[in-house]
């Protein structure tokens, strides 16, 4: 009979991790930013051109990244 796996089963399942999580501690410092930015008057334009600079960079970003890896050579092993 197998052990159910428990709630926070998906999150760290894998290899042993050790350090700070940074991303985990980005991904909540982000959603309070965002939570502050909604209580001033405003706000919720603010976040919609937030939101748009940030998807803005992403896609340039991506493209960026999808040109380098086209002109750069692959290594062999």
């Amino acid at each position: 009979m197998s052990k159910r796996p428990g709630f926070w089963w998906m999150l760290f399942y894998g290899r042993r991790r050790s350090g700070f999580p940074w991303l985990l501690a980005a991904v909540f410092t982000t959603v309070a930013l965002f939570a502050l930015v909604f209580a001033l008057p405003g706000g919720a334009d603010l976040s919609r051109l937030a939101a748009a600079v940030v998807f803005g960079l992403l896609i340039v970003g991506a493209i960026v990244f999808a040109v380098l890896a086209i002109l750069r050579p692959r290594r062999r092993p």
